[in-house]
């Protein structure tokens, strides 16, 4: 049976973990800095001071986006299919069956996100994603590693940007491996927990992939059970609950028609509190749907 977690321990747990995440950064970076090995000259002249406050920032965006190429790469090296990629200001997706590159201008998304999906409804879907979420944080340690080494290569101010670069990448991994949640999305540890440890988490998990893994056979809900979509409509977490109802307006509009206007209300109930970028997109698949139905 599931212990239930009251607001006051929940938040107790987030300020727990958020405490020790950043004694992890604040050690991990004052062991760095202390370090003879990476005591760098200090960058003369305003060319060299202008390329290390440019590049400090895109080095920024470099280490989250490797971090997100880790996920990507891992999922499209077991199949699964390329949805979206975003870093930055760098935005890629796939729309009517198409990559298409657009400006991100969604600053919720500017830290970075990667979505791949499974093609079939495959029992090893659950194992291979597991991998996939182990990669972005085993991509930002290598990484990092990789880049904190080469900064010992290079002259000033190139040595402090690969540094930065290398700092920024082992605090990810620490970002993703410490607390629990991100704002309302799971971190990598925590989403890794959920999918490996039997129980009702596992079930929505698991829930999810056969969802997507069907879906992605025809592109047709006809496949997709509806006891999946409900397990995840009836989730006692926000987000998830509106992927759920997402997918339930959906089957109900492929499967009967119409939209019930209880589970419409339901959805847009949420949606306030979704990502603005996710809502919209969502919000226009239906539509689709409905012009079709």
């Amino acid at each position: 049976m599931r212990r239930a977690i009251t607001k006051k321990q929940s938040k107790a747990s987030f300020i727990l973990e958020l405490v020790v995440l950043v004694l992890a950064v604040g050690g991990l970076m004052g062991f760095l800095l202390s370090t003879d090995l990476f005591d760098f000259p200090k960058p003369e002249g305003w060319v060299q001071k202008s390329i290390l406050i440019g590049g400090v920032l895109v080095m920024g965006i470099v280490a989250l986006g490797l971090h997100e190429l880790g996920h990507l790469l891992a999922g499209l090296g077991q199949g699964f299919q390329f949805q979206l990629f975003v870093v930055g200001p760098l935005g890629i997706k796939r729309e009517d069956d198409r990559i298409k590159v657009y400006l991100n201008k969604d600053l919720g998304a500017f830290g970075g996100m990667a979505a791949t999906s499974p093609v079939t409804d495959d029992p090893a879907n659950a194992r291979k994603f597991a991998r996939l979420i182990l990669a972005g944080p085993l991509a930002s340690v290598v990484f990092g590693g990789l880049l904190l080494g080469a900064s010992l290569l290079v002259p000033t101010p190139f040595n402090i940007l690969l540094f930065t670069g290398g700092a920024i990448s082992l605090a990810v991994f620490l970002a993703t491996t410490i607390p629990s949640q991100t704002g309302m999305f799971f971190t990598d540890r925590k989403r890794y927990q959920r999918l490996t440890t039997p129980g009702k988490d596992q079930e929505v998990e698991l829930a999810l992939l056969r969802i997507m893994g069907r879906y992605a056979q025809d592109n047709s809900y006809r496949n997709v059970a509806l006891q999946d979509i409900e397990t995840m409509a009836a989730d006692d977490l926000p987000f998830i609950q509106f992927f759920g109802l997402f997918n339930l307006l959906a089957w109900q509009q492929e499967m009967r028609g119409t939209m019930d206007a209880a589970t419409q209300e339901q959805y847009q109930a949420l949606a306030p509190e979704m990502p603005k970028a996710m809502v919209a997109g969502l919000d226009k698949e239906l539509e689709r749907m409905r012009g079709e139905g």
